[in-house]
């Protein structure tokens, strides 16, 4: 199939590089700063996967609506969360919803501290040692030394629920730990899902609210996400790079990463911009994006190198530009067709499917242009300094 037939037309890319280099500077300057400034300000969106947290899946046997969701998840003290419907809907009247909170546990660091306080308050020297792990906050571990009833434990914590907000203290599980001598309790407290689903059926007894499935994400274990998210796009970009630099030379294979990293960061920028979820499955589609970009740039770059062996006596300007007219078709045809392929994701698609939609969409627009004005203007500008040093 061609739209536009060989030798049709004859556009001047390269003649009008200049102006859509300056663009690109811009577009990645002003990505970098949004990124940086989000980051600084604390309002770049990461998912559950890198700031960690948890994802609770819950069905009700009748329709219920979202906005009643969000109200009883806030008002345990869930301000940040997401409710998502999933699916695109039921025919047996259930309803079913992705509930997301940045938290996997009843307790975190800022509540554990002043649990802390009021325990050495109301047990003063007795308590040892009072530990507590972010990543498990459903649990904490007491040390005394000496023999504390557990009764006693039962009355400080319930006294302090009020103090902290937290009225599951009222209600925990004790376990004795270690030797006897030693005077160590573990204290269990009611997870958030749990919590959640009592919550749930307290208001809609007669829906019969139930979990389906938990997933939670430790803040530790979200940061290494992020590290290794990272880690794999510069993986990705450094293979390319050796990949480009065997297949071609050395002057093609720089515009190849630079293309690459334009895309990347311009795409990065725009999510971050519009609080669009920085998750694993965003990384999946900027590697996705990265591979398409690449696929699109070694086309191009390969009839650059045809044309530069069959027409010799045409400067590199020349080359490049009839290289980028003959191989257009394929270039529309290609990225249209993945356009569309993405459409349904983008009108149907809800959640994370349509962030990996839209970051798709975006990477192949980004990455058709880049080819086109990012690779092989830097192969030209490389082409001339190669001559300066030369000459």
């Amino acid at each position: 199939m061609e739209f536009i037939k060989p030798g049709s037309l004859q556009i001047d890319f390269v003649g009008k590089r200049k102006p859509f280099v300056v663009v690109s500077v811009i577009l990645v300057t002003a990505a970098i700063i949004i990124v940086f400034v989000k980051q600084i300000s604390g309002t770049i969106n990461w998912g559950i996967d890198f700031a960690g947290g948890t994802v609770i899946d819950m069905e009700f046997d009748k329709e219920i609506k979202a906005a009643e969701v969000r109200k009883i998840v806030t008002d345990l003290g869930y301000k940040k969360n997401v409710i998502q419907r999933s699916g695109l809907g039921s025919t047996d009247g259930k309803a079913q919803y992705i509930i997301r909170v940045e938290r996997i546990a009843i307790l975190d660091k800022v509540d554990a501290d002043k649990l802390n306080a009021g325990l050495e308050k109301n047990f003063g020297k007795r308590l040892q040692r009072f530990d507590f792990d972010e990543d498990s906050g459903d649990q904490f571990d007491l040390r005394f030394t000496e023999e504390v009833k557990e009764k006693e434990i039962r009355a400080v914590l319930s006294s302090l629920a009020g103090e902290i907000g937290k009225k599951e203290l009222k209600n925990v599980t004790l376990k004795r730990q270690g030797k006897q001598e030693q005077f160590r309790f573990l204290v269990l407290t009611t997870g958030v899902a749990t919590q959640m689903e009592k919550a749930m059926k307290e208001k809609f007894p007669d829906a019969n609210p139930h979990l389906r499935k938990v997933e939670f994400v430790g803040p530790q274990v979200g940061k290494k996400l992020r590290t290794d998210g990272i880690l794999a796009m510069i993986y990705a970009i450094a293979g390319i790079l050796a990949y480009v630099a065997f297949r071609f030379n050395f002057q093609f294979a720089p515009g190849a990463v630079l293309a690459l990293a334009h895309d990347s960061i311009i795409t990065i920028g725009v999510f971050a911009l519009f609080g669009l979820e920085f998750n694993l499955t965003f990384v999946a589609a900027i590697l996705t994006v990265i591979g398409y970009s690449v696929n699109d740039t070694i086309v191009v770059y390969d009839r650059i190198r045809e044309n530069m062996a069959r027409i010799r006596s045409q400067s590199l300007e020349t080359v490049v530009n009839s290289s980028l007219n003959e191989v257009l078709n394929r270039t529309i045809l290609t990225s249209v067709t993945t356009i569309l392929a993405l459409m349904g994701l983008l009108i149907l698609g809800f959640g994370e499917i349509k962030d990996f939609a839209i970051a798709m969409a975006l990477g192949v627009v980004i990455g058709t242009y880049s080819s086109i004005y990012v690779a092989s203007t830097t192969t030209i500008y490389l082409g001339d300094l190669t001559k300066r040093l030369k000459a």
